[in-house]
């Protein structure tokens, strides 16, 4: 009985100490395998959020020294792995010329879109251009006061005050005062193929007589403005339009004199062209930064010839 009993003490000492070696933390060893591949995943996902076929030739390579050769290499570029029919991670369901197809169609996006931003900011440089042609020009004069510019994203934005410069009170005659002063604009913006448009603008105070209300007056401001512009420096009439704004675009408030006097005006708004700032580029005979091309476009004429 001694004995019996003395092996069965063995086997549970034996028993025992086998369930002392049972490891109850191997689900680790695969929750980091995950945290590893996801990590993986989304560093991948990241590199190609922008399609740069060299960077992504770099990563295959990399990816392949590191991770096991040629079969990780496979992963990323669709082949035969391990996992039969898993399609590779760049190509998102295209293969072959599709995959090709797309990367060139996001670089000739890209390239579209750089281009078209060098056509804007060579569109700025021209306007800018000319806004320092008209100022020297004017303060030669002594009308450098009379006109104010500023840049907008549809072009530069002439300001010529209305009040004993351009017209007198209520009238839509231009005064030798103003004719000197668009004889000045005239000249730096009819070298410039952009589309010119004449807005005419007026405080909130009511009008009677000749013109019934500011409507009709802001109007026949700015037609005035723009049949000088043909007729006395030959612009040409496709390239001009007209409107009148009346006092619904006022620039300040019309509780103040000043600000009355600020909103009679009339404005010459050089409209952007990047298109033509495109065609500019692509053909290599784009003028330099902050100048205008002096000579005279097909169509136009100097201030002599009009």
């Amino acid at each position: 009985m001694a004995t019996a009993a003395a092996k069965t003490r063995r086997r549970s000492k034996l028993h025992e100490e086998h369930e002392e070696h049972v490891n109850h933390e191997r689900w680790l060893i695969t929750y980091a395998d995950m945290i590893t591949l996801l990590m993986v995943l989304f560093i991948v996902l990241y590199s190609i959020s922008q399609v740069d076929l060299a960077k992504f030739r770099r990563l295959k390579e990399g990816v392949a020294g590191g991770f096991g050769g040629p079969a990780a290499a496979g992963a990323l570029s669709g082949g035969v792995v391990p996992l039969q029919g898993g399609g590779g991670v760049f190509d998102a369901g295209l293969h072959g010329t599709q995959a090709v197809t797309s990367a060139q169609a996001a670089q000739a996006a890209l390239a579209d879109a750089q281009a078209r931003t060098a056509g804007a900011r060579q569109q700025r440089s021209v306007l800018q251009g000319a806004q320092q042609e008209i100022q020297r020009s004017l303060d030669k004069e002594g009308l450098g006061d009379t006109v104010r510019f500023r840049l907008e994203p549809r072009g530069l934005v002439v300001t010529i005050v209305s009040d004993k410069v351009l017209f007198d009170p209520g009238q839509a005659d231009l005064r030798p005062e103003g004719r000197a002063v668009v004889d000045k604009v005239a000249a730096a913006l009819g070298r410039l193929p952009n589309t010119l448009a004449v807005e005419g603008h007026t405080d909130n105070t009511p009008i009677s007589g000749r013109y019934p209300s500011n409507w009709e007056l802001s109007t026949a401001r700015a037609t005035t403005v723009l049949r000088e512009l043909i007729e006395r420096h030959g612009l040409a009439p496709t390239r001009l339009q007209a409107a009148g704004y009346a006092d619904e675009r006022p620039v300040a408030s019309n509780d103040t004199a000043d600000g009355r006097s600020a909103n009679r005006r009339v404005e010459l708004v050089v409209l952007a062209d990047v298109a033509a700032a495109l065609n500019d580029i692509t053909a290599g005979n784009d003028p330099p930064v902050g100048e205008i091309d002096p000579t005279p476009k097909p169509g136009q004429h100097s201030k002599d010839g009009a």
